[in-house]
């Protein structure tokens, strides 16, 4: 990298001189090849703080590899704090008409910097292109900030501070998820229960017996449809017939291939009551699609249950990095030891307890401790009356 000093040295000292006040153009660049919902919400949730903090500028998208727009897209789709999205090459990019440019994926810094250094280098080193880079760090904080190149913006980070983010689903949008729910078998004067069964690592899953006894409680209640996404199309209602009754297999709705936006406005529907699932993307969306509601007026009673099971992560990573902002979510934790175990909500933790990293796998929930802790939840609460 040290044929880059100079190029590097240059941009950091314009990272450093930027006045927020005077960013008109901002370009967040996705270097990387890993694409995952949850990571990517995370990231990009959070546009409408970046055009306050900068003072409202243009904010462009561009995706390297092709495979990850229809992540990206869906997300951002009626954003109105994104201008365009695009899947350009770096080559084919005018990074001259940006002010400053979020790098996503701190592996392929390195290369951006050697592309920056090969045809803008001249330029950048004699001010005659004052290009500022900084890094959107993954959110748990798990690199060493010695391994980016590019640094963090710290006043960005604490004007975002921790604001909840938004994924922008219009009423049309919601409309045609209740038209689709209605189409696949849903009636109106049912309840919508969404129940989610992969993620990107098996370990942050239920015993397979486990989640079907949790799911045939479920299924026990009255007036509900359970909805399960089969996202690929690989065959999920054949699965579950193995597992549930034809009667409990009359009550629930698999979806067949939909895409990632389609299921984010069922997420959003009128009938959506409640969501269940590991840690997992579609999660963080649906926590980001309800911030969104409410902030436009949707009253709280109207904001499904929610919940999302977690267990022991990687060493450096704990629930709280990736929970901790999302004050819609139950996030559980399984602790004890033996025969003591119970579940705890991360909410309700200390602060302490909340940075803690100890908690049983996935594996140690058993189906009734979750049945007990979802009917505690969808317990009616008293109605207090004042005289």
């Amino acid at each position: 990298m040290k044929t880059y000093q100079g190029t590097l040295k240059k941009i950091l000292e314009n990272n450093s001189l930027l006045n927020s006040k005077d960013v008109k153009r901002i370009l967040v660049l996705y270097l990387g090849d890993e694409f995952y919902v949850g990571d990517c919400s995370i990231r990009i949730d959070k546009m409408m703080f970046y055009q306050s903090f900068f003072s409202n500028p243009i904010i462009d998208f561009n995706i390297l590899q092709k495979s990850g727009t229809f992540i990206v897209e869906g997300l951002l789709k009626n954003n109105p704090h994104v201008n365009s999205i695009s899947s350009l090459e770096l080559s084919a990019i005018d990074f001259e008409i940006y002010d400053v440019v979020f790098c996503v994926d701190y592996k392929e810094e390195e290369t951006f910097l050697e592309f920056l250094n090969e045809k803008y280098g001249d330029k950048i080193c004699s001010d005659q292109f004052r290009l500022a880079v900084f890094t959107i760090k993954h959110v748990m904080g798990l690199v060493p900030e010695s391994d980016f190149i590019f640094p963090v913006n710290k006043n960005l980070t604490n004007h975002i501070g921790i604001q909840p983010g938004n994924i922008y689903i219009t009423e049309e949008e919601r409309e045609w998820g209740n038209n689709w729910l209605k189409m696949n078998g849903l009636k109106d004067n049912e309840k919508l229960f969404i129940l989610l069964d992969s993620t990107s690592r098996r370990n942050k899953l239920l015993n397979i017996d486990v989640y079907f006894d949790y799911l045939k409680a479920i299924l026990r209640i009255g007036n509900i449809k359970v909805l399960n996404f089969d996202e690929k199309n690989i065959g999920k209602q054949e699965f579950y017939s193995q597992w549930l009754s034809t009667e409990n297999i009359g009550k629930m709705i698999f979806s067949k291939g939909l895409t990632l936006r389609q299921a984010l406005c069922i997420i959003g529907s009128d009938y959506t009551r409640f969501i269940f699932g590991p840690c997992t993307g579609l999660i963080h969306c649906a926590s980001s699609i309800y911030n969104y509601f409410l902030r436009n007026g949707m009253s709280r009673a109207k904001v499904p249950h929610m919940i999302t099971y977690t267990g022991s992560y990687p060493p450096g990573e704990k629930a709280f990095d990736w929970w901790g902002n999302y004050p819609l979510v139950n996030c559980l934790l399984l602790k004890g030891t033996g025969n003591k175990k119970e579940i705890v909500v991360l909410n309700n933790l200390s602060e302490e307890e909340q940075h803690s990293t100890e908690a049983l796998p996935c594996t140690e929930y058993t189906a009734k401790m979750l049945i007990d802790y979802t009917a505690g939840l969808l317990r009616p609460r008293p109605v207090s009356v004042s005289y």
